[in-house]
């Protein structure tokens, strides 16, 4: 590269391909979850397969996120001087092949390993995502094309139970009648031996890895080979003509705004992957569902989560419409998705009812809602370094999540309930909030090599 940008009329191709491309981002973070989510939505039976407790079954979220931040980091960097044509197919080939792998794990060591080569692999989707929504997408245009690659994760939450379920009914006719047994055997147990020698559980992680290959060839014959073989941010150079001298990356951490972004990522992970992880061992072992009961209550949940990252978004733009400043209309969603969020400590204190569990469905609307007002403060910081910015961001987030699963896990074995970490969950983002009210530079003083 001579850092010489592309001529206007370089842009003509991606702007016909952009929303084309953004659809194509969403099918991978559907991909994405699903291979994440298939470990939870089956946690029951593999904590019984394995005989392993909520402890160790904590240390398979943690090695994948300790992988993850690894990755996302490394994918970072790669993908700032490389671009995104090949890494981010060779990254969904990666983390289907070890998606695929688990469903013959012979061992709890061998699954752990699995894991964390599926979380090296699978931290590859967000610095490609984010940057190739930049690279495409004008700018006026980033904030619609992030969206619908966001909701490619909710997507994954909704469609995975159901891909769970009939997979394991298929090859266990026997599933239904088990299920329903451990679910009336009762909530404290869940009947573990009731799911000794079902190995039904690896059939999902085999039909979803193999499904990760149809993107990959999708990607490769689908997106013009022009558009992403460079990794510069083409459609902003041509928008503001030369590009500036190469600005450091070290000064992202000079910018105060990078550290107040620790805290938010911290905050709003903590509260959507604290229940991602433990909602369905706390519906099947502490609330008595059956398996198709939490399926269906699943799914409810991550469509409603879904409404909540689109409310964000519309809200945001609805009150900046308004005559509301852009930042204060942030904060404003932000707010309120952190009181809902929030609500999930009255959890410990209510007994079975629809309220508890309409609770339990609000809380995915806020929860999920956190993350645009995250992704769009984080694209403030560097055009230029975008990759290696989410890449860091999502190391540190990797590191502190790595430490808490353990936690969580210790606190579910020692108290034999789950409810008392999502109770706790929203502590986190109530500081995210907090610390953009108070430290965040608004409005910003210059974009750092943008």
């Amino acid at each position: 590269m001579n850092g010489t940008p592309p001529a206007p009329s370089a842009t003509a191709s991606p702007s016909a391909w952009r929303w084309g491309i953004c659809g194509i981002l969403m099918l991978a973070s559907t991909l994405n979850y699903m291979d994440r989510l298939t470990l939870n939505q089956t946690s029951v039976r593999i904590m019984a397969s394995f005989e392993i407790s909520a402890l160790e079954y904590s240390l398979l979220e943690s090695v994948f996120v300790f992988a993850f931040g690894i990755g996302t980091l490394t994918m970072g960097i790669i993908v700032d001087r490389v671009g995104v044509r090949l890494v981010y197919p060779l990254a969904v080939l990666g983390w289907s092949l070890f998606g695929f792998l688990t469903g013959f794990a012979p061992s709890f060591w061998m699954l752990l390993l699995c894991r964390f080569g599926l979380g090296l692999f699978e931290s590859g989707n967000w610095p490609c995502g984010i940057r190739t929504t930049r690279q495409v997408m004008p700018p006026h245009e980033r904030s619609l094309g992030n969206s619908l690659f966001q909701s490619g994760t909710a997507i994954g939450a909704i469609v995975t139970p159901f891909i769970v379920l009939w997979s394991i009914q298929a090859v266990d006719p026997d599933e239904p009648s088990r299920s329903a047994t451990a679910a009336v055997t009762g909530a404290g147990a869940v009947a573990n031996g009731y799911f000794l020698g079902s190995e039904s559980w690896r059939v999902p992680f085999i039909i979803i890895g193999i499904i990760g290959l149809a993107w990959v060839l999708l990607w490769v014959c689908v997106v013009p080979r022009r558009i992403l073989n460079d990794p510069v941010d083409a459609a902003a150079a041509a928008e503001s003509g030369p590009r500036p001298p190469a600005t450091p990356f070290r000064a992202v951490f000079r910018d105060r705004r990078f550290w107040v972004l620790v805290v938010v990522i911290i905050g709003v992970n903590t509260s959507w992957h604290t229940f991602r992880t433990w909602l369905p061992p706390y519906l099947q072992k502490q609330e008595g569902f059956s398996f198709s009961e939490m399926t269906h209550f699943t799914t409810w949940y991550y469509i409603i989560a879904e409404l909540g990252a689109w409310s964000v978004g519309l809200g945001t733009m609805l009150l900046v419409w308004l005559g509301v400043n852009l930042h204060r209309s942030r904060v404003l969603t932000f707010a309120l998705c952190t009181l809902v969020v929030l609500s999930a400590s009255a959890l410990p204190f209510l007994e079975a009812s629809d309220t508890k569990y309409a609770l339990l469905l609000v809380f995915g609307f806020g929860a999920f809602g956190l993350f645009p007002t995250y992704f769009t403060l984080s694209q403030e910081l560097s055009g230029e370094h975008q990759g290696k910015v989410t890449g860091t961001l999502g190391l540190i987030n990797a590191l502190y999540m790595t430490a808490l699963y353990p936690i969580e896990g210790m606190i579910a074995d020692t108290f034999g309930r789950f409810d008392p970490c999502l109770a706790l969950c929203g502590l986190p983002a109530l500081a995210a909030l907090l610390t953009i009210v108070f430290f965040w530079r608004e409005p910003p003083p210059v974009e750092i090599g943008s």
